[in-house]
């Protein structure tokens, strides 16, 4: 689902046509001919310096954060749980969310991939977190303090994952 290595991203875009681009957004979609589905390709972690990864996905995902955590997450591909991992990384106001659904559903999910999604969120690595929500197009509406709580929370999840539970 999710494409992330740069390569990749561009030969799967060579047997695609483009739809649209926007260059102020760094957003274009892509129709696969082959398979009829749309492909949106962006940047979801955007500073006003830094365009941060670039993803490749199908379009649209599911409306509902459960069932994106849901299809990425017990994916036979290690990369759609990082892909959906950078793509939240930039929206800190959905982690109490994510993290209440992954706590309700861990044992349905594989244990690296869980990992995978929590070391890519950056809810574990709040320092340098907090440096690019302050740098990001939009202004989060987080505290420093929620923040914190959440990061508790994610390594609580993160130990018991490890553990096999």
């Amino acid at each position: 689902m999710y494409v992330i290595q740069y390569h990749q991203q561009l030969e799967r875009i060579r047997e695609m046509v483009t739809l649209r681009k926007n260059e102020e957004t760094l957003e274009a979609f892509y129709h696969d001919p082959k398979t009829g589905q749309l492909w949106k390709s962006f940047y979801p972690n955007r500073t006003a310096t830094y365009s941060g990864p670039k993803l490749l996905r199908p379009e649209p995902l599911p409306e509902k954060i459960e069932s994106q955590l849901e299809l990425c997450l017990n994916s036979d591909s290690d990369k759609d749980a990082i892909g959906l991992a950078i793509e939240y990384a930039s929206k800190p106001e959905c982690w109490n969310e994510i993290l209440t659904i992954l706590e309700a559903n861990r044992k349905q999910y594989s244990r690296a991939s869980l990992l995978m999604f929590l070391n890519h969120l950056g809810v574990l690595t709040l320092t340098q977190t907090l440096q690019k929500i302050k740098n990001l197009t939009h202004i989060p509406t987080v505290s420093e303090e929620d923040l914190k709580k959440l990061q508790k929370r994610a390594r609580w999840l993160r130990f018991i994952k490890s553990l096999g539970f």
